[in-house]
């Protein structure tokens, strides 16, 4: 894995993530694509590299999203963590897999920060509202992984991760 391309990759998913991105919402539900990098690199990056990026990457989140830092970035890395382990069992060039992987982990990632959120709140919060707002953060954001995994897998040599080109890519 090479550090410099992620670096230039993880700033210019930011800059997407802070605008363009936000421009896409719909009513208060936007995609993560600093998710959908983190979860590129824990299919593809070597350990421990692959976590310290996924952790990275959340905490970049943390710092441009303006809420408790250190929660994206410890919830990010403990999906890199169990991603990592399962993807010896996956097919992990196939757009399917990219799509539920991204939103299983994506609601594990949404529930534990609306959770804290929601404990940390002195007002009372509407979980059902918070509970949709979630789930179609989730959904949203997986609809967008194979379109943004596909260009990253045809990076892999700029970016020193192993992908595999498969006939379905090409």
């Amino acid at each position: 894995m090479k550090w410099f391309p992620f670096a230039i990759l993880a700033l210019l998913t930011i800059v997407f993530q802070t605008t363009v991105v936000q421009a896409m919402a719909i009513h208060s539900v936007w995609p993560n694509w600093m998710f959908i990098l983190a979860v590129h690199y824990a299919l593809w990056g070597p350990w421990p590299d692959a976590a310290m990026a996924a952790w990275t990457l959340g905490l970049i989140v943390d710092l441009f999203g303006g809420g408790r830092i250190g929660l994206n970035a410890f919830c990010f890395g403990g999906a890199a963590w169990a991603i990592m382990h399962l993807r010896q069992v996956m097919f992990r060039d196939h757009p399917m897999t990219q799509i539920l992987v991204t939103l299983l982990f994506m609601l594990v990632v949404q529930g534990i920060t609306g959770l804290y959120y929601c404990w940390d709140a002195s007002a009372e919060v509407p979980w059902k509202s918070l509970g949709w707002s979630a789930f179609f953060t989730a959904v949203y954001t997986a609809a967008w992984a194979p379109y943004l995994h596909w260009p990253l897998i045809r990076m892999e040599r700029w970016t020193g991760l192993r992908g595999t080109l498969d006939t379905m890519w090409r």
